[in-house]
């Protein structure tokens, strides 16, 4: 349930118009950890809910004619591929990755070097049976790890291979697709010609709206905004109290699914060939109870949670047993690297921060920032010995609100890195359900009080009734200014302003609320204005 004094955020901020019906949404894919076999094995994976599986990574190297593999066990790939042909999934490999991007500019830097890569790629086309090829390539044109080669000419030669590629008759058939940044590729030219044309050889690219909440780059301030890790929005940043330009804050121009898709949309991919890249893991951020929470600044005197706190990034935050270097390490390119902070949804769930179904723990202090469809928790002390902890992360709301913007958008479908961090799919129905279903209805079981005249603060005081219909249970909640309906069949949390005997659209986009004393009834439909 969401503090009373929050409801006037209302369910999600929004995202761009939508221009194309659902039916293109044809791709639910993800990402499979190799390293983690252990704990998520292959058996485990709910191959059901997914129509193509990606298997990560191969690794280029300073040979053209050779892709490593032994540090992603080679001898898992075949059964990899196995497992999913037996369940009816199109089985896939990525190349590249964050850490495996260093020689991918020289590989396809000259002609010689692009056949021979190109004919790397068929080689592990044919050797293990594969329906598609991702190349993650962290990033054309841009410096991704730190020591990665680049140059000015990285689209159009990354271009050159493809279209080499796509013209083999190995790969004719073979899915084709790229990871990309949130923007589209730099192209020595400046004009989206050359991106459009990857539309010709790609059969999808998939923004990763993720990992968005640290500005990486070199000299950016020490002192910085604790941000959205996967927001769905951020247009709405720049009108955020303390937000402003100039305050170190970074919140503006973040990055998100709608400026992704609008990006890359404008540039030339058709928004049918775009898949959502999606995280089932957030961030964290060393943030002080002082700073954390609006007055009084105690987590035990129900405060609340205050937006985008500031935190000093040179503490690194230790996420869970999935999270990055240890302390003291260094990564490839010989840089000190701490821990990553990041959280999946499975550690938040097992450290007791959320239940099982995604909602905040009793007592865990817990924030919707409605600017950019996110959840936030605070944990006191996560780890032995950690200040307070502010976490970022993802949940069936916010995997909701992308699916129903991919729906109404016209997208191809999502992409969720890492299938592991959601081992029990709560994240993937949550995203399906509002990305595929044309309907849904709930009926409440208790009628919304009496209208009356509304106080002068919303934190009025608020009840709370269980209900349940056609098997969804939620949560009904009225206050003498709002009305409220968490449905956790897809976790979202609709909030009115009292009475509540009239139409109202409400983001995300695609879910039109028809909002009445005893019923509320949820379907797909083109948003309007908020009717406040």
């Amino acid at each position: 349930m969401l503090p009373v004094s929050l409801l006037a955020l209302c369910a999600y901020a929004a995202a761009s118009t939508p221009t194309a019906a659902s039916s293109n949404y044809t791709v639910a894919s993800g990402w499979f950890a190799s390293w983690h076999v252990a704990d998520v094995p292959l058996s485990s994976v709910l191959w059901s809910k997914y129509t193509h599986m990606v298997y990560a990574f191969a690794t280029p190297t300073a040979d053209p004619k050779t892709l490593f593999l032994a540090e992603s066990d080679e001898e898992l790939l075949p059964q990899f591929v196995a497992a999913a042909h037996k369940n009816g999934v199109k089985a896939g490999l990525s190349i590249g990755g964050w850490g495996g991007s260093t020689y991918f500019s020289s590989n396809v830097a000259s002609a010689s070097n692009r056949t021979s890569f190109v004919n790397s790629v068929t080689n592990l086309i044919q050797k293990y049976r594969l329906d598609l090829v991702d190349f993650d390539w962290e990033y054309p044109g841009v410096q991704g790890i730190g020591c990665n080669i680049v140059s000015a000419s990285d689209t159009d030669n990354f271009l050159l291979m493809l279209q080499e590629l796509r013209a083999s008759p190995v790969a004719a058939n073979v899915t084709l697709t790229a990871a990309t940044a949130v923007v589209p590729f730099p192209t020595t030219t400046n004009s989206t010609a050359t991106v459009a044309q990857f539309a010709t050889v790609l059969d999808w690219i998939v923004p990763m709206v993720y990992d968005l909440s640290w500005n990486w780059t070199a000299g950016a301030p020490r002192i910085q905004r604790a941000l959205p890790s996967a927001p769905l929005d951020d247009a709405c940043f720049a009108d955020t109290p303390g937000a402003g330009a100039g305050d170190g804050s970074g919140l503006a121009g973040l990055g998100s699914a709608r400026s992704a898709v609008e990006a890359w949309a404008a540039a030339g991919i058709p928004r049918a060939q775009i898949v959502l890249g999606v995280p089932a893991y957030g961030h964290s951020f060393d943030v002080n109870a002082s700073a954390a929470f609006l007055a009084p600044a105690s987590s035990s005197s129900g405060a609340q949670l205050a937006p985008y706190p500031p935190y000093d990034t040179l503490n690194h935050t230790i996420g869970d047993k999935w999270d990055g270097a240890p302390a003291g390490g260094v990564n490839q390119c010989g840089d000190a690297q701490g821990p990553g902070g990041t959280w999946n949804f499975f550690a938040l769930v097992a450290a007791g921060l959320l239940l099982p179904n995604g909602s905040a723990a009793p007592g865990v202090p817990h924030r919707w920032d409605a600017c950019s469809a996110t959840p936030y928790v605070y944990a006191a002390k996560a780890h032995p010995g950690d200040g307070g902890v502010l976490i970022s992360y993802v949940d069936p709301a916010s995997f909701a609100a992308k699916g129903a913007f991919a729906r109404a958008n016209g997208l191809a479908g999502f992409s969720m890195w890492e299938v592991g961090g959601d081992p029990k799919g709560v994240l993937l129905d949550a995203m399906l359900s509002a990305a595929t279903n044309a309907s849904l209805t709930v009926t409440a079981s208790t009628a919304a009080a009496a209208a009356t005249q509304p106080p002068a603060s919303a934190s009025a005081s608020a009840s709370t009734t269980r209900f349940e219909s056609s098997g969804a249970v939620g949560e009904y909640m009225s206050s003498s200014v709002y009305d409220c309906r968490r449905v956790n069949v897809i976790l979202v949390t609709l909030c009115l302003r009292r009475p509540t005997n009239h139409q109202l659209d409400l983001t995300p986009p695609g879910l039109a609320v028809s909002a009445h004393s005893s019923q509320m009834q949820i379907t797909h439909a083109l948003p309007s204005a908020y009717g406040f």
